[in-house]
């Protein structure tokens, strides 16, 4: 309440907010923006994130044109890379990573370490993240079958890219910032001979970090869209990439 006189001396009242009405108010703004602040930054994030998806899989995709034009044979051991023969999977990462141009590489890509098959030096200084310091979408901590944790690049751009599963690719756009999660800023795609583009499916479906259970999750051509809006995350890869 405000009590003046008005220019003919007479006594008036006006009405106006008091002390506690005012931070009253102001606390209402503050949950609200404090409810509101973090989904509009977050969404802002994941359509950055989606853009450099895009971005990293077409750089992806002009490479494995690039090594078949140059060596055909370098596609042509994809077929023939299998969990007995690291010598051949490592020989196939180093060749991509070249072509990549990255920064730093977890393997050590010399003739004579390579020829050491899964007994290879390996640059301890570059890897996948560890285990319960990267999550799925549902926020459940995610792990890496150490055997893989190497065959790990660090990009010009600060991407972080990995050859899980002999012959699945992860990137993690921003590298190891955060929020390290899967259908966020870690996605997946696979290699496959002949295949000149990356693919998601190995026919209707595939079984994405298959070879460290229990943290493999199965995407198929008919559960992705659900997957990346309720489930792991996984299933973004391809909905960003096909839709």
């Amino acid at each position: 309440m405000l009590s003046i006189f008005n220019k003919n001396k007479t006594y008036i009242t006006k009405k106006g907010f008091t002390l506690a009405e005012v931070l009253i108010t102001l606390t209402i703004i503050g949950v609200v923006a404090a409810m509101i602040i973090p989904t509009v930054i977050n969404n802002a994030q994941d359509k950055q994130f989606k853009a450099m998806f895009k971005k990293e899989y077409s750089s992806l995709a002009q490479t494995l044109q690039m090594m078949y034009a140059k060596d055909g044979e370098s596609l042509a051991l994809l077929n023939s890379i299998n969990s007995n023969n690291f010598w051949q999977m490592s020989s196939f990462v180093c060749r991509m990573g070249k072509e990549l141009k990255y920064v730093k590489s977890g393997l050590i890509c010399t003739s004579d370490n390579l020829n050491m098959g899964s007994n290879m030096s390996k640059n301890e200084d570059v890897s996948w993240h560890k285990t319960g310091e990267w999550f799925n979408k549902k926020k459940e901590p995610m792990s890496l079958n150490i055997g893989y944790v190497n065959y790990t690049f660090l990009m010009l751009d600060g991407a972080l890219i990995n050859f899980n599963c002999l012959k699945t690719v992860f990137i993690d756009v921003n590298g190891y910032k955060k929020p390290n999660t899967v259908g966020r800023d870690i996605f997946y795609f696979r290699l496959k001979q002949d295949n000149l583009a990356p693919i998601f499916f190995d026919g209707d479906s595939v079984n994405v970090n298959g070879c460290s259970a229990p943290y493999n999750t199965l995407i198929t051509k008919e559960n992705y869209k659900e997957d990346c809006e309720t489930g792991s995350g996984w299933g973004c890869s391809p909905l960003y990439i096909i839709e």
